[in-house]
């Protein structure tokens, strides 16, 4: 019984927590970058379509470092993994 009531209580927390965090969220939001990127991704990107322009010029490095870093990550973990009587 109590186990329940601890995990309602915490449930009921986690919720105002995020309801709180969402509207800070979006009431802080301003338009400044939004505005930047629909104005320019033509101009610096050459792509009509906004998602591929920013995607591929403005975040494409982001995106190749994440893609590594999950590369190497996975990598080890089958290293470390492996047994050493085992044979790929």
């Amino acid at each position: 019984m109590i186990k329940k009531i601890l995990s309602i209580l915490m449930l009921i927390s986690l919720l105002i927590v995020f309801s709180l965090a969402s509207f800070e969220a979006l009431e802080n939001s301003n338009s400044f970058s939004k505005d930047f990127y629909i104005e320019n991704t033509y101009k610096h990107t050459g792509s009509k379509n906004l998602v591929t322009g920013i995607y591929l010029d403005y975040r494409l490095f982001d995106s190749i470092f994440e893609a590594s870093i999950l590369l190497v990550s996975v990598t080890g973990i089958i290293f470390m993994s492996k047994r050493d009587d085992e044979v790929l």
